[in-house]
């Protein structure tokens, strides 16, 4: 047992230290981060144990660490746990002041005289003291303990209490869940000059404010909704080994149950309060085709329309063929084209979700300028007591000097049947009606149909 002078904040006193086995001695360390705000940390810990009864510090752990979700494992001996705490009533000025309150304390005020008495209550820097001399109110300049407060720590600890069979250096794997460990995807694409190619980049960004820092540590991604239980819950996430997809970047994907993992190919350093990008893929000349449409709806591709606004859309094929063909994880994709001087500027950005490969993607960017599309109800009649005929004109206006392919969608209800259409037309589901227009540059087309519901 050793002794050792403290100041904190002002406060002079005496800390004793116990005897005990600390857990910081060389390790390795293993972060997986969901995208869901938490994450499991791995760590393998050689710490000297007697043989017997022994209690173990293990410090430098996170602060937002859920206590009921550790897990340590002695991988050299047989060793029970026979105890597990976790102590985060950190040391600070308030917390000394409220554990002396109804004890003696000194105060040295600033010309260096001293007061003893019994601390009653404090404000700040304003001390309440009783002694033999009546109740004083003093301004804390120095505050003198005899010791520091039992059960105050200087960082977030677990404390265990081990029992072990043999004696000397042991490799002790500890897990744990904490919550303050997120991630997400950001997608930088560059559009050639005639909109038909992207050149595309995928960036993972890290965000640790879990009150630890992960130095040399090897970084999992989990990508997918992971269901939990609540705050109480305590979640088990075992590893299925998947044959894993080849790729030529930093991170290697492969199939992890319901989810996908993506591996960083190197150790890295994560640490507290920081922000880390690291590139997940690149893909050059990767297939798009530009459309247009004119959602007469609720929704479509995107999800809502506006009067007269015809949108502008970029679609992909996720595909091995397109260059492409890795799951990608939800996030923003941001859209540049080079102007005219070859200086990058910004088109659009949308949010894509979790895409599997050989899927569809379809990027919202905003709405052309230059097409404009009005539709309007031209009959409305009741032809029985549950049937009526419907007739609308749609309006394209091209004002581009190139021909264009708008979509039009409409969308209907009850029993439905188009009976009268001047361009052809696609059922694409049981609500949706599609129509594939071409209109001229610098030109007008219009689209005239009529269903006929019932209900």
């Amino acid at each position: 047992m050793k002794n050792k002078m403290f100041l904190i904040g002002g406060i002079i006193g005496i800390i004793v230290i116990s005897a005990c086995v600390t857990g910081n001695a060389e390790r390795t360390t293993e972060i997986t981060i969901y995208n869901q705000n938490f994450g499991v940390v791995k760590e393998t810990r050689e710490i000297d144990l007697d043989r017997g009864m022994n209690t173990v510090m293990i410090q430098d752990v996170a602060k937002l660490i859920d206590p009921t979700s550790v897990s340590i494992t002695d991988l050299t001996a047989n060793t029970h746990i026979l105890e597990q705490n976790y102590l985060y009533d950190l040391v600070s000025k308030e917390k000394i002041y409220e554990k002396y309150i109804g004890k003696e304390i000194t105060i040295v005020d600033k010309n260096g005289n001293t007061t003893k008495g019994t601390l009653l209550s404090f404000s700040g820097d304003e001390l309440i003291i009783q002694n033999d001399d009546g109740v004083h109110i003093l301004k804390s300049e120095q505050v003198s303990l005899p010791k520091l407060p039992e059960g105050l720590i200087t960082k977030p600890t677990l404390k265990w209490l081990l029992d072990t069979d043999r004696k000397g250096d042991h490799e002790i794997q500890l897990s744990y869940m904490t919550s303050g460990l997120n991630w997400n995807a950001d997608y930088v694409a560059i559009v050639n000059d005639d909109d038909s190619k992207v050149d595309l980049t995928s960036w993972v960004t890290i965000n640790n404010t879990s009150g630890a820092s992960y130095k040399n540590a090897k970084l999992k991604l989990i990508a997918g909704e992971v269901h939990r239980v609540g705050e109480a819950g305590r979640e088990e996430y075992m590893v299925e080994e998947a044959k894993a997809a080849p790729a030529p970047t930093q991170f290697v994907e492969e199939a992890f149950f319901e989810y996908h993992m993506y591996t960083l190919q190197r150790t890295t350093d994560v640490l507290d309060n920081q922000q880390k990008q690291v590139t997940l893929f690149e893909a050059d000349n990767v297939s798009v085709e530009k459309e247009y449409v004119f959602d007469t709806g609720w929704y479509y591709y995107y999800g809502y329309s506006r009067d007269n606004n015809i949108k502008t859309m970029l679609s992909l094929e996720n595909t091995e063929k397109n260059n492409m063909g890795m799951p990608l994880p939800q996030g923003k994709i941001r859209v540049y084209k080079k102007d005219f001087e070859g200086q990058l500027q910004f088109i659009g950005e949308d949010m894509i979700d979790h895409t599997p490969r050989d899927e569809k993607i379809r990027i919202y960017l905003g709405d052309a300028f230059d097409l404009v599309g009005e539709r309007k109800q031209m009959e409305y009649d009741r032809i029985g007591d549950d049937v009526v005929e419907i007739s609308y004109e749609v309006s394209l206006r091209n004002h581009k000097d190139e021909d264009v392919t708008i979509a039009v969608i409409e969308r209907v209800w009850g029993d439905w049947k188009v009976t009268k259409s001047s361009h052809d037309w696609e059922k694409e589901d049981a609500y949706t009606i599609v129509w594939y227009v071409k209109v001229p540059e610098n030109d007008e087309t219009i689209l005239t149909y009529t269903i006929r519901i019932e209900w």
